[in-house]
């Protein structure tokens, strides 16, 4: 069984966005998916198949207050704005195919981390979008910027605190073949976390969440080592930014994000041969 992994990283999913829609044109098809955050909210249209429509959502709106501004996250308590993200861009600016993904039911989780155990956790994204989005919702709440999202008597915010490349959970939950888009270059390596002092005042009632912050970068290099170890078997291929990604999680400057997302579809465009062979397509 081969295994997607979709890495987040706000903005700098605008590189996934470009890599998937390169799978769509190459018609390169992966059942099942693991995606984090932004690469949670990039899975869903690439399972409905609707191209452009990731990259659209984020060029079209990145300025729009309704969709992320500090003036969000006064009167609501997030940045990015609920309403706007899973109502009104979905069901009225950027038509999302709930029917298609219905049936389609892909096997895609949406990692999120709980805010009461401080461990990841994997949920498949319901089948019915329209009607349960908060599995999504959940992974892509970022600390300090946004609510935790209450589901199934749990707290849930990004799921790249716990597991932010959930390369070994898909090896754990019986994948033998991975594919793996991530969001930073080659050579990488992350720093602990720079808000962890926020981290402790802010979540000072979840000792556990506040912990797995502070190995965030831990758990996320030893990732890194596996995937390593995963291509020189043979038993992974990884498409990743060409050069360091110079763009903000929040980043607004249009100009910088398309070029983003033309870097991500050159990446994998490049490895469609490899990746059919490698999948048997």
């Amino acid at each position: 069984m081969t295994a997607l992994i979709l890495e987040g990283g706000g903005m700098r999913g605008l590189f996934t966005s470009g890599a998937l829609d390169a799978f769509l044109d190459e018609n390169i098809q992966i059942p099942r998916c693991y995606g984090v955050s932004a690469g949670a909210c990039n899975a869903i249209s690439y399972y409905t198949g609707q191209r452009g429509r990731s990259r659209a959502i984020n060029i079209n709106y990145v300025n729009d207050k309704r969709y992320v501004s500090w003036e969000n996250l006064l009167d609501s308590g997030s940045m990015f704005g609920e309403k706007m993200m899973f109502h009104t861009i979905p069901e009225k600016l950027l038509p999302f195919d709930y029917d298609k993904y219905r049936a389609v039911n892909p096997d895609s989780y949406a990692v999120c981390t709980s805010l009461l155990s401080g461990r990841p956790v994997y949920i498949r994204v319901p089948a019915d979008l329209r009607a349960e989005y908060r599995p999504v919702l959940a992974s892509m709440s970022l600390p300090l910027v946004s609510k935790p999202v209450e589901y199934k008597g749990d707290l849930l915010l990004d799921g790249g605190v716990a597991d932010s490349i959930p390369a070994a959970r898909a090896l754990k939950d019986g994948a033998d073949k991975l594919i793996i888009i991530l969001t930073q270059h080659d050579g990488y390596q992350k720093q602990q976390e720079k808000l962890l002092p926020m981290y402790r005042v802010w979540y000072h009632d979840y000792p556990s969440f506040v912990r797995a912050a502070s190995r965030r970068h831990i758990v996320y290099n030893q990732s890194l080592e596996l995937i390593r170890e995963l291509e020189q078997q043979g038993k992974a291929i990884v498409i990743r930014p060409p050069r360091p990604v110079e763009i903000s999680r929040i980043e607004k400057d249009v100009r910088k994000l398309n070029a983003l997302y033309q870097e991500g579809y050159n990446a994998a465009f490049a490895k469609a041969g490899e990746i059919r062979e490698f999948l048997g397509q």
